[in-house]
């Protein structure tokens, strides 16, 4: 019987595979950071604290365990969703008004940090002018009472529960989020609002993947 180290089952459960398939991306990973480190002048302890800690580590291992899970797309969304969070996509374009939340949240930080977070799952975001919704889609809302710091609250699209894969379904909101560094509210708010956490304002949620 196959026991898991709890790196690799906090992975498992937060990119919704079988433990298997992501101790297999671990140990082809550890093997490619393997021949890097033999390359280098990096100590053992160097390699593995960097391995160990670093997101985009972590965003590679779970990128082949979705392939190996012969799950393609939800692979290239893992990492799509992880260039977004740490501002590394190739070509971020700027975000509308009206795009993914009204007008006059536009401006917000975290709403805006949220929207191209959704937007680079393939989720649809709302067109509003702030009286008319000209297209359906998600809609982010920033804490306007100064209660809750760092959070945003997201309504799904009407098409959510249609949908399958990672980003599917209105849960797929929570597991974008997650994936992407922010704490999250499992629990639907009045309105059937979802509540996300900028990491800024959280400690790291991102799980460090074991070496062994």
């Amino acid at each position: 019987m196959n026991t898991y180290s709890p790196g690799v089952l906090e992975l498992a459960k937060q990119i919704g595979l079988e433990p298997e398939h992501v101790a297999e991306g671990l140990r082809l990973a550890c093997r490619s950071f393997n021949h890097i480190h033999a390359t280098t002048s990096m100590t053992v302890e160097q390699f593995r604290r960097v391995f160990t800690h670093n997101r985009h580590s972590i965003a590679i291992v779970a990128n082949i365990a979705m392939r190996r899970a012969g799950r393609r797309d939800d692979a290239l969304l893992l990492m799509d969703i992880y260039k977004a969070s740490v501002g590394i996509a190739p070509h971020l374009p700027p975000i509308h008004t009206g795009t993914g939340t009204l007008p006059e949240h536009h401006d917000h930080p975290y709403v805006q940090d949220a929207v191209r977070i959704l937007t680079a799952a393939g989720l649809p975001p709302i067109w509003t002018d702030g009286i008319h919704e000209l297209r359906p889609g998600f809609q982010v809302l920033p804490d306007d009472t100064g209660e809750l710091p760092g959070f945003v609250f997201i309504a799904p699209d009407p098409g959510a529960k249609g949908r399958t894969g990672f980003a599917g379904g209105d849960l797929g909101y929570l597991a974008v989020m997650r994936w992407a560094g922010w704490g999250v509210i499992t629990e639907r708010l009045p309105g059937g609002l979802y509540a996300a956490c900028h990491p800024d304002h959280q400690g790291n949620p991102f799980p460090a993947v074991p070496t062994s």
